[in-house]
């Protein structure tokens, strides 16, 4: 795995940082783990071990999640806005070494499932780009199914509750986008970001008392279903 990190940095460190300047949205592939409790040490040793290379052409994030109803403990998410930069980890090129680490993976991890999207749109985006993720911070995602025929009608009505709900959002990112593959009936997610519990929980309240937010789920209720919610907490992106 380090081989491929070498070998992609100097062929699309440029390209991805051009983009970034210029483009929000960022291609992820995420893998649902079940750890041990005597594994989550060795865990973060081997992602520790392998990603802490500087100037990489996309992110590598570990969760603890905190609340799901899935058999999962841990999030694993490797992200970028240059695609190639995660097509080059998928080639044949690199099968070798990509085997060795998921082999290596998976005698710490049960991979529970596998799945890639895109983040379309990203509010108060970092310096880093918008899919950096700071240590500690808390992360939930609500799952929607949409059909294609009502993608518009969502979109429009989530961009209308964005400026109206600024002001809860000081240092919190909002996001959305969509599943590609590998997340059965859900098509997009919306994701959110908090610096603590206390405030995802005060925060949440903050919603749920604006009327923009009403008028939202009042907008969208035939036009989604809800297929899950989750939080994580970040432990370490390299």
């Amino acid at each position: 795995m380090k081989n491929i990190i070498r070998k992609s940095v100097f062929a699309l460190a440029l390209g991805c940082l051009s983009q970034a300047a210029i483009c929000e949205s960022f291609h992820w592939n995420a893998y649902e783990l079940k750890v041990l409790p005597k594994n989550v040490a060795p865990l973060f040793e081997l992602l520790d071990e392998t990603f802490s290379i500087e100037n990489k052409p996309f992110k590598v994030t570990l969760n603890e999640t905190i609340f799901t109803d899935r058999d999962t403990t841990h999030n694993l998410t490797i992200s970028s806005s240059d695609v190639d930069a995660i097509s080059s980890i998928m080639s044949n090129e690199y099968k070798e070494e990509r085997d060795s680490f998921m082999s290596e993976l998976q005698e710490l991890a049960e991979i529970k499932s596998k799945f890639t999207g895109v983040r379309s749109f990203t509010t108060n985006i970092p310096n880093n780009g918008s899919d950096t993720k700071l240590a500690n911070s808390y992360i939930a995602i609500w799952e929607l199914q949409i059909k294609p025929a009502d993608v518009s009608k969502f979109v429009e009505s989530f961009m209308k509750i964005v400026p109206k709900t600024k002001d809860i959002r000081t240092n919190h990112i909002l996001g959305m986008g969509s599943f590609q593959f590998g997340r059965g009936t859900s098509t997009h997610y919306v994701l959110h970001t908090f610096e603590s519990y206390a405030d995802l929980k005060k925060s949440l309240d903050s919603y749920m008392e604006k009327g923009a937010m009403a008028k939202h789920f009042l907008e969208i209720k035939d036009i989604s279903n809800d297929t899950g919610n989750f939080v994580n907490k970040v432990i370490k992106q390299w």
